[in-house]
């Protein structure tokens, strides 16, 4: 056996034990989970060196990062918060930003449980979403319950909850979410459109870019623009947005509310809709897994100067992300 595939055979081995001693009673106390980590910090290093080499052509620096997506890889190993994992689980974040922002901002929740099957489903409005707490993408828009399948749901439901999501990218904080599903409102404009989802890139507590998606499920592309709303010239992993779009009317406070939640946090971004105002989304630490490419590139390097509390991009003319 040559010596890769011996310790491709040894990585796959550790992983094996890691996961099946998170399933047991260990997991249960909090020096078991460190336990657990410990095993499986090996195979997130694997992870994370595989997947950026596959994405980029070259490792990240997980030493002295430069780049923005060099500082995710580094978070997801050295930068472990409780508050992490409470932040990423999209029911416990509710408690996060009460407590923060107040409960005005939240959508509103009808049920939560790990079984659809007991779902009050006759006291659910006409139309509404179900979500499991840990996942991405993991989402039933439901516009009218007359014509649901509940079965179907119930068993696209069951797969998800099986989902680790820390196990794809070796994002941690994914690892302790104790896997839910919720029901909540389903959000959309007057006109009965899916609002647009306002993602907040936070640097140190302060707004820096902001990220604007549109048609997800058909032909993707993606705005982006200063924390006072002006189009950037940059391209984020897919096709720039070619019409214009309207800043919205609660933009600042919808800027100040999220580098309220980010506190001050090297980054995470915010996401808000507005619906007649802001609701709160969810917050992210490693947005695409920190996989996602910046067209020009350098981007990659202006924002990871700000991360490292640097105003301006090195070596340039140009001004930082914000303006400032």
């Amino acid at each position: 056996m040559s010596s890769n595939s011996a310790f491709g055979s040894f990585i796959s081995n550790l992983e094996r034990v890691g996961l099946r001693l998170k399933r047991t009673r260990l997991a249960e106390t909090r020096s078991g989970r460190v336990i657990v980590d410990l095993i499986l910090w090996p195979t997130d290093l694997v992870k994370i060196l595989r997947s950026y080499h596959a994405s980029f052509g070259v490792y990240p620096n997980l030493l002295r990062p430069r780049g923005f997506n060099d500082f995710l890889q580094q978070s997801k190993l050295f930068r472990r918060k409780r508050r992490y994992t409470q932040c990423a689980d999209k029911v416990a974040v509710r408690d996060y930003v009460a407590s923060v922002i107040g409960p005005q901002y939240l959508n509103q929740l009808y049920w939560v449980g790990t079984d659809l099957r007991e779902a009050p489903r006759a006291r659910l409005p006409q139309s509404f979403v179900i979500k499991s707490n840990q996942g991405s993408g993991t989402i039933l828009i439901v516009k009218d319950a007359t014509v649901v399948d509940w079965n179907a749901a119930d068993l696209e439901t069951r797969r998800w909850l099986r989902i680790d999501h820390s196990v794809h990218f070796a994002e941690w904080q994914y690892r302790w979410i104790k896997p839910r599903l919720l029901i909540e409102r389903l959000l959309t404009t007057s006109d009965g459109s899916v609002p647009l989802d306002y993602k907040f890139f936070c640097f140190h507590g302060q707004v820096e870019l902001v990220q604007v998606d549109f048609d997800r499920f058909t032909g993707h592309s993606r705005a982006l623009f200063d924390r006072h709303f002006s189009r950037l010239p940059v391209r984020y992993q897919f096709p720039p947005y070619g019409g214009a779009l309207g800043k919205p009317a609660c933009f600042e406070q919808l800027v100040q509310l999220a580098e309220r939640l980010a506190g001050d946090e090297p980054f995470v971004r915010v996401d808000f809709y507005d619906v007649e105002g802001p609701v709160f989304g969810e917050m992210t630490y490693h947005p695409g897994a920190g996989l996602e490419h910046f067209d020009p590139p350098e981007w990659d390097l202006r924002l990871g100067a700000l991360l490292r509390g640097r105003r301006r991009w090195p070596g340039s003319k140009h001004q930082a992300v914000g303006g400032g």
